[in-house]
C-alpha cells in the first residue's frame, strides 16, 4: 500500500500532469498571498503615498543628472580645445626681462658706450610670444606702439619710410637719441638697421584633437542643412560636429522627459501618473543654460574659448527646448483641470496665475526673436528680450518654490554679463567720415589705440543720432590693428541705423569735406572688444589667406596689418599672406587702396631688409610677404580698371632690377620706395602683350599675378613676394588654395621643415563663407598631410 505523500499516489488520484510537488508549490503559494489573521494588516494608502513620493523624487532630481550630463558636455569641449588653450598661455606668460633693457645710456654725441649700449639693448633674449592672452578684454587709450624699424638698409640718408608721416616704426631709444643728436650719417643709420634682431618666437603650432579623427578631413567641414530653401528659414550652416553635439543635447533633454514619467491619468490603484510636472521642470532648470549662452559676459565662451557670437545658435536651441518643455507643461495642466471640471477654481490661484505671467514673458521673447521681426524692429527686439527674461525670472520665482534656485543662477549670470559690458564699456570721440561711392561711413576713435585683438568686435552706441537710434547697439569688426593710430570701423549702409549715421557723417562745416563726401564729429559709447579667432593663433601657421567680401574686409584688414606689423619682432612666422578682397565695382575699393599699397609697401620693405641681412649673415627671421589680390566682380572684361593707374604712372620711371643676387634701387623724385619689378620672360611679355591687347587696364594685374606665379617657382627664392592686383573676375578658391598648398609643401620641403598649416579665414555674405568652406574641405588629402593642416575660420555679416 502506497504510504501517504507518494508520488505514485498523486499521479493516480489525479492524473499524470500533476504532481505532488506542484500540489505543494500552489499551497505555498496561496498560503503567501492570503494573510494570516496573525499578521499585521497593509494600509494601501501609505503603498500609493509611497509611490507618489518616489514619483516625485525622481522627478526632483532630474534638473541635478541633466546638470551633470550637460557638464560632461562641457568638459568634453574643454578637452577638445584643451591643448591649444595651453599652447596659448604658455605664449602669453610674462617672462623676466632682460638686464640689459635697464640700462642707461649716457648723453654722448655717438661715443663707443652709447653705441655698445644700443648694442646691449638690442641683444635681448629671444622668447615664445603670441600668445595675447592678456589682450583683449577691455579698451584701452594707451600709446602707440614703437614698433621696429623695417626701413630698407639700401636707403640713403633722409629718404622717409612711405607707410608713415610720423615714422612710427623707430624705437623708443632711436627715439631718445634722434631728439639729443638729430644729425645721423648714412652709415651710423645702416649700422642701427642691420643691427636689429628678432625678440621674438612665433607660438607653437597645434594640430587641433578632431583633426586626428578618421575621415577628419571631410566631415568637419560638412554642412548637410546648406542645401535647405533659406525662404523658409531652415538653411543652416551648421558643420557635422555642431549637430552631434546638438544632437547629445536634445537626446539627453528626450531623456530627462521620457525616463520613467507616466503620462496616463492617475487613479486610486496607483500613486503615480500624469507627470506632467517632468516637462516643467525639465525647461525651469535649463533657463540659467539659456541665459549663460546668450549675453555678452559668456562664462561657457570663456570655458571653450569662443566668443559669445559663435555660440549664439545653441543659445536659440536651447530657448526652443525651454518653449517647447514650457508649452507642453502648461497645456497639459489646463487640459487636466479641464477635463477635471477644476479649472476655474485651479486659475484663481496665486501660482497659477504667476506660471501664465512666466509664460506670456517667454512667448514675447519667442515672438520678437523671429528672423524677421528682429530685423525689422531690432531696438525692439532688444527691449522685449529684457523685459521678458525679467518677467520670466520673477513670474517663475514666485510661481513654484523649486523654481528659487534656477531663477536665481539666472539672474545673477545676467547681472554678472551686465557688470562686464559696464566695465567694457568706453565713452570717446569720434571722427566720421562719409564715403558715397562705397556706401560707407569710416569710424574713427583716436582715443582708444589698444586693448583688442586683430578680429575681434565692438558695438556702439551714438547719441547724436536721436532718442529713438541712440541707445541702439550695433556690432561691427575692428579694422584696425592694435597698438596704432585708434580704433577704425567701417560701417555699410544696411539698414535704418547705418543710413541715420551716414547723413550724420555728411553733415560737415566745411566745404571741402562736403565735396569729399562729408565729416563730422560725435560721442560714441563704444562696448567691447568681443569674439575673435579665440584660441587660434594666426602667427603660428605657415600661410595665412584673408578672404573678405565687400564691407567683410574689417577682419582682414585688421588681421593683415596686424601680422605685418608684427613680422619684425619675429613673431610671425608666415611666409605669405593672400590678401583676397572681392568687390562690386571700383568705387567700393578706390578709399582703402592707398592703406593696402602703404601695407604692401611696408611689408615689401621689411622682406627686402630680410633678404639682405641673410646674404650678410645676419640674424633675421623669415620674411613675412603680403600678396593683396582685388577683384571686381560686376566690371565686364573690356571695361578698363582704373584703381593702380595713378601707381601705374608714378612707376614709370623707377628702374628695379635683380643682378646676381643684388637689389639695385633707384627713387624718384619724391625720395620715397615704390615697388621691385624683376623684367619679365619673352613667355610672360607674350601673355601681356596679350593682355594689353584685350584688356589695357591689366597691365599691372598681369605683371603681378605673373611675377607671383613665377616667384614661387623660379629657383631664385630670396626674391620679395609682396604685390597687389586687381583682376575683373571672380576667384577659384579650389585652385588657389591647391596652388598655395603645393607652393608651402615646395618651400618647406627646400628648407627641410615641416610646415605649420595655413590659415584660411573668410568674412563676408554667406555664399562666399560656404565657397570658402567648401574649397577647404574638397583640398585633397595628401596636401593637406603635407602643408600641416589647413583650418578655416569664418564670420559673417549679421548675428
Amino acid at each position: 500500500m502506497p504510504l501517504m505523500g507518494d508520488a505514485s499516489l498523486a499521479s493516480v488520484l489525479y492524473g499524470a500532469s500533476i504532481t505532488y510537488g506542484t500540489i505543494t508549490a500552489a499551497t505555498q503559494t496561496v498560503s503567501a498571498v492570503i494573510p494570516v489573521s496573525t499578521e499585521k494588516h497593509v494600509n494601501k494608502t501609505e503603498i500609493v503615498q509611497q509611490q507618489k513620493n518616489d514619483q516625485m523624487g525622481m522627478d526632483s532630481t532630474m534638473p541635478r543628472n541633466l546638470y551633470l550630463a550637460f557638464a560632461g558636455l562641457l568638459v568634453l569641449c574643454m578637452i577638445i580645445s584643451h591643448p591649444r588653450f595651453l599652447a596659448r598661455l604658455f605664449a602669453s606668460l610674462p617672462t623676466k626681462k632682460n638686464q640689459n633693457t635697464s640700462v642707461k645710456v649716457k648723453v654722448l654725441p655717438y661715443s663707443k658706450e652709447s653705441l655698445e649700449s644700443v648694442n646691449q639693448l638690442q641683444e635681448t633674449k629671444r622668447e615664445v610670444s603670441g600668445g595675447d592672452l592678456s589682450q583683449g578684454w577691455f579698451l584701452k587709450r594707451g600709446e602707440i606702439e614703437n614698433r621696429i624699424q623695417i626701413d630698407s638698409p639700401l636707403t640713403t640718408a633722409g629718404l622717409s619710410d612711405t607707410c608713415s608721416k610720423k615714422d612710427p616704426f623707430a624705437s623708443q631709444f632711436e627715439e631718445k637719441l634722434r631728439n639729443v643728436q638729430p644729425i645721423i650719417t648714412k652709415y651710423q643709420q645702416q649700422q642701427q638697421s642691420e643691427n636689429q634682431v628678432p625678440v621674438y618666437y612665433p607660438p607653437p603650432h597645434i594640430i587641433p584633437l578632431l583633426e586626428y579623427l578618421p575621415f577628419s578631413s571631410k566631415f568637419l567641414l560638412f554642412t548637410p542643412f546648406s542645401k535647405l530653401p533659406a525662404k523658409l528659414h531652415l538653411k543652416s550652416y551648421l558643420t557635422l560636429p555642431q549637430i552631434y553635439l546638438i544632437g547629445g543635447y536634445l537626446i539627453l533633454n528626450c531623456f530627462a522627459l521620457i525616463w520613467k514619467s507616466d503620462l496616463t491619468p492617475s487613479s486610486k490603484d496607483k500613486g503615480y501618473g500624469s507627470d506632467w510636472m517632468r516637462s516643467g521642470l525639465v525647461a525651469t532648470a535649463q533657463i540659467p543654460l539659456t541665459i549663460a549662452l546668450g549675453v555678452r559676459g559668456n562664462i561657457i565662451g570663456l570655458c571653450v574659448g569662443k566668443g559669445y557670437e559663435r555660440l549664439k545658435v545653441y543659445h536659440k536651441i536651447v530657448g526652443r527646448i525651454v518653449f517647447l518643455a514650457s508649452t507642453i507643461h502648461g497645456a497639459a495642466y489646463m487640459y487636466k483641470w479641464s477635463v477635471a471640471g477644476t479649472f476655474s477654481a485651479y486659475a484663481a490661484k496665486p501660482f497659477a496665475m504667476w506660471g501664465l505671467l512666466a509664460y506670456f514673458a517667454l512667448v514675447l521673447i519667442v515672438i520678437t526673436s523671429l528672423p524677421w521681426v528682429r530685423k525689422a524692429w531690432h531696438g525692439v527686439f532688444e527691449i522685449c528680450h529684457f523685459v521678458g527674461i525679467v518677467g520670466l525670472l520673477v513670474g517663475l520665482a514666485l510661481h513654484v518654490p523649486v523654481a528659487i534656485p534656477f531663477c536665481v543662477a539666472g539672474m545673477v549670470i545676467y547681472l554678472i554679463s551686465i557688470f562686464c559690458s559696464v566695465t567694457k564699456t568706453r565713452i570717446a570721440h569720434a571722427e566720421l567720415q562719409a564715403l558715397p561711392g562705397a556706401g560707407m561711413t569710416i569710424v574713427t576713435l583716436p582715443g582708444l589705440r589698444t586693448g583688442w585683438r586683430a578680429g575681434q568686435h565692438v558695438r556702439i552706441r551714438i547719441p547724436a543720432l536721436g532718442f529713438r537710434k541712440a541707445f541702439e547697439s550695433h556690432p561691427f569688426t575692428i579694422a584696425s590693428a592694435p597698438n596704432g593710430d585708434g580704433l577704425v570701423l567701417m560701417c555699410k549702409r544696411a539698414g535704418d541705423w547705418t543710413n541715420k549715421l551716414h547723413e550724420l557723417a555728411l553733415r560737415s562745416t566745411e566745404f571741402q569735406d562736403r565735396g569729399e563726401g562729408g565729416s563730422n564729429q560725435a560721442t560714441v559709447i563704444v562696448e567691447g572688444p568681443y569674439g575673435g579667432l579665440g584660441n587660434t593663433l594666426a602667427p603660428s601657421f605657415s600661410s595665412v589667406v584673408l578672404i573678405a567680401g565687400g564691407s567683410g574686409i574689417t577682419q582682414a584688414l585688421s588681421l593683415g596689418q596686424d601680422l605685418v606689423h608684427r613680422a619684425p619682432s619675429g613673431v610671425v612666422r608666415a611666409r605669405t599672406i593672400d590678401f583676397i578682397w572681392m568687390v562690386r565695382n571700383e568705387e567700393m575699393a578706390k578709399p582703402l587702396m592707398p592703406t593696402l599699397i602703404e601695407l604692401v609697401n611696408e611689408a615689401k620693405q621689411w622682406e627686402i631688409q630680410c633678404i639682405e641681412g641673410r646674404r650678410k649673415g645676419l640674424k633675421k627671421p623669415n620674411p613675412t610677404a603680403l600678396r593683396v589680390k582685388i577683384f571686381v566682380t560686376r566690371c565686364p572684361a573690356s571695361s578698363p580698371l582704373t584703381l593702380l593707374s595713378s601707381l601705374e604712372n608714378d612707376e614709370k620711371d623707377d628702374d628695379w632690377k635683380i643682378e646676381e643676387n643684388k637689389f639695385i634701387i633707384q627713387t624718384d623724385k619724391h625720395n620715397s620706395i615704390r615697388g621691385l619689378k624683376r623684367q619679365p620672360s619673352a613667355a610672360e611679355k607674350e601673355k601681356l602683350a596679350y593682355l594689353l591687347s584685350r584688356n589695357p587696364s591689366s597691365a599691372s594685374t598681369a605683371s603681378t599675378s605673373t611675377s607671383t606665379s613665377s616667384d614661387s617657382s623660379s629657383p631664385k627664392h630670396n626674391i620679395p613676394l609682396s604685390t597687389i592686383s586687381v583682376n575683373p573676375v571672380r576667384p577659384n578658391f579650389n585652385i588657389f588654395l591647391s596652388s598655395l598648398a603645393d607652393e608651402t609643401i615646395s618651400r618647406y620641403g627646400r628648407m627641410m621643415v615641416n610646415p605649420s598649416g595655413i590659415l584660411v579665414t573668410a568674412c563676408g555674405p554667406e555664399s562666399l563663407t560656404d565657397a570658402t568652406r567648401q574649397a577647404v574641405r574638397n583640398m585633397e588629402d595628401y596636401k593637406k598631410r603635407g602643408c600641416g593642416g589647413i583650418e578655416f575660420e569664418d564670420e559673417h555679416f549679421g548675428f
